[in-house]
């Protein structure tokens, strides 16, 4: 299995620092940057249009996480590819045409991953995984801050079935209600990237300790 990822999600950080955000990000060595590009309609948010996307891509050296939190998801597709975002995460809940979405980013260029929301099961992702590079448990539901508990043995699950398939170069991501104190038991049910919001944001040791910080205690160390 591979090693932990610390993913920061902008989200967390303060609307009015997001650039100040982007920047602590980049000095991390963060795979990923996370943004929740959400449409007030599939989550009660809204957040970070296109214009917003073009500035952060501009400004992060590396990757571009997208979690799409929106209903028709097709719709924003062209735009974020346009972009230049790297990956593109679409939840199974809000499209009829999942597995034409993922082909249709596949065809873009663009890496693919699939969200499931904590009352989903996986089966909803059963005959797509082989097409992603990751699938994201919510162990939140969207639009709430309420950690669940029951998401842990979710992951444990999902990792399970995934290796069981001879597909364990697939990442599972949690999202949601991460920070140091549950870090070390989402790491070993089996996820092994961190989407982490508030808890990185918020620490006044700043984001570089921080950061450092929710990785060696996913580690254990």
């Amino acid at each position: 299995m591979t090693d932990v990822a610390v993913v920061p999600s902008l989200f967390g950080a303060d609307p009015l620092g997001y650039g100040q955000a982007v920047a602590d990000v980049a000095a991390t060595d963060a795979e990923l940057l996370h943004l929740d590009v959400m449409d007030g309609v599939f989550v009660p948010d809204i957040s970070f249009g296109l214009k917003a996307v073009r500035a952060i891509r501009a400004a992060f050296p590396r990757r571009l996480d997208v979690h799409l939190q929106v209903d028709r998801p097709e719709t924003h597709l062209p735009g974020l590819v346009d972009a230049g975002v790297d990956l593109v995460s679409v939840h199974v809940e809000n499209t009829p045409h999942l597995a034409r979405l993922l082909r249709d980013l596949e065809k873009a260029g663009v890496e693919r991953g699939v969200v499931l929301n904590p009352g989903t099961p996986l089966t909803a992702v059963e005959e797509i995984a082989h097409l992603v590079e990751q699938v994201v448990v919510m162990a939140v539901n969207p639009g709430t801050s309420d950690f669940l508990d029951y998401t842990v043995a979710k992951i444990a699950r999902l990792r399970a079935a995934l290796d069981e398939r001879g597909l364990g170069h697939i990442r599972v991501a949690a999202d949601g209600g991460v920070t140091a104190e549950r870090a070390a038991a989402l790491r070993a049910a089996g996820a092994d990237r961190l989407i982490i919001a508030s808890a990185l944001f918020t620490d006044p040791a700043g984001v570089q300790a921080a950061y450092k910080a929710l990785g060696d205690a996913a580690r254990g160390e």
